[in-house]
């Protein structure tokens, strides 16, 4: 969810800077139908499997299909590297943690029925941060929304992920400046 909103906003942004969606078709994204596969895949196996069975296999599998994007458009400008940093950082913590996501106590007070779930461990793959969670602060730990009724949550390398996809949706509406362009104005 957080990643549409900060799609949306790379794109508002693009168009209120002059872009348009014109620009869109002209921009080469290699391998579009990998980040695809990849949410795709951990959507399956959250139907599919019993919660945390095969959760490490499926954190490898999803992670390997996200940068293997990346590095096929690692000659873009910017986005791509901000968008690995907060891959990484994601991955780093759920493949550390089991094949889970540790998700931190203090963000579901009042979110009774969830804490339940992730206490019983019947949340695929993501889990209650405890003592024993290995690099809790790359977990969820910033909430989305009002306490009352949050959106969602998110982890330090979601909102990097998220700040990379931005800047891709911004640079996906601008003209590509052509080679002539620059030679006519001088």
């Amino acid at each position: 969810m957080i990643l549409l909103v900060f799609a949306a906003l790379g794109f508002l942004i693009g168009l209120l800077t002059g872009g348009s969606f014109r620009g869109m078709a002209r921009y080469a994204l290699a391998g579009v139908l990998l980040p695809i596969a990849a949410y795709l895949l951990k959507a399956g196996a959250t139907l599919l499997f019993a919660p945390q069975t095969g959760a490490i296999i499926v954190s490898l599998l999803q992670y390997s299909l996200i940068f293997l994007f990346l590095l096929l458009n690692y000659r873009r400008p910017i986005w791509p590297l901000v968008a690995f940093i907060g891959s990484l950082l994601n991955f780093l913590v759920i493949v550390l943690n089991g094949g889970c996501m540790p998700v931190s106590a203090s963000l579901l007070s009042g979110a009774g029925e969830r804490l339940t779930q992730l206490l019983e461990g019947r949340v695929y793959a993501y889990c209650l941060t405890t003592a024993s969670t290995r690099l809790p602060l790359l977990g969820d730990i910033i909430r989305i929304g009002p306490a009352s009724m949050p959106f969602g949550y998110a982890s330090v390398g979601d909102i990097i992920l998220c700040i990379g996809i931005s800047i891709l949706c911004w640079q996906m509406t601008q003209t590509p400046r052509e080679a002539g362009d620059a030679e006519k104005k001088a």
